[in-house]
């Protein structure tokens, strides 16, 4: 199935490159724009980029466009230049897309920045070292325990999500074995509940 045809969502944090955080901060980026159809299931949001999370914001819109119909208002909405360029970054970040595939435009207000360490939501932990104390620790299923031990392996959620699923776009489903490991780990006493 194409990676356009698969609705995806997202629910309170969206995931932007580390090369957007100053354009966040200096208000020129306004939207991401995300092939296929993406959901999104909360107005507030959390805005991640580089290893911290640099932004609270406020969905205002989600939009459904063709590709051929994308214009040069919604790249500066992006934080691109143009129509050309936000063509080349979705190239560059999906591979090859036509005419016909549909992309979502999220539009958002930033009300507030911020500079907290992703690692602050894990415990003070990084999700490397959850993982090592997941696979000691818990009654894990044979998927858990796969994505786990490549977590482990590669350090990166991001690189687990490709070498795994060929995609970046279940970092979320492996964030979310990480969050349930850390309440386990949390209520047998492996991690402290400090926050």
């Amino acid at each position: 199935m194409a990676i356009n045809m698969v609705l995806r969502y997202i629910k309170r944090h969206i995931m932007l490159k580390r090369e957007f955080i100053n354009a966040i901060r200096r208000g020129e980026k306004k939207a991401t724009i995300r092939l296929g159809r993406v959901k999104v299931y909360s107005r507030e949001i959390l805005i991640h980029a580089g290893g911290q999370i640099i932004a609270k914001a406020v969905i205002n819109s989600v939009r459904y466009k063709k590709v051929r119909d994308l214009n040069d208002e919604d790249a500066k909405l992006d934080g691109l230049k143009n129509r050309e360029e936000l063509l080349r970054e979705l190239k560059r970040i999906y591979g090859k897309i036509s005419d016909d595939d549909v992309v979502t435009i999220i539009e958002f207000d930033v009300i507030q920045h911020l500079n907290i360490p992703e690692d602050y939501f894990w415990r003070n932990t990084s999700p490397h070292k959850i993982a090592k104390l997941a696979v000691k620790h818990l009654n894990l299923n044979k998927e858990e325990r796969e994505i786990l031990e490549t977590i482990i392996k590669t350090k990166s959620i991001r690189k687990t999500s490709k070498i795994l699923f060929g995609s970046l776009y279940y970092r979320p489903r492996i964030r979310n074995l990480l969050k349930k490991c850390v309440v386990e780990l949390t209520k047998q006493g492996v991690i402290k509940d400090e926050i």
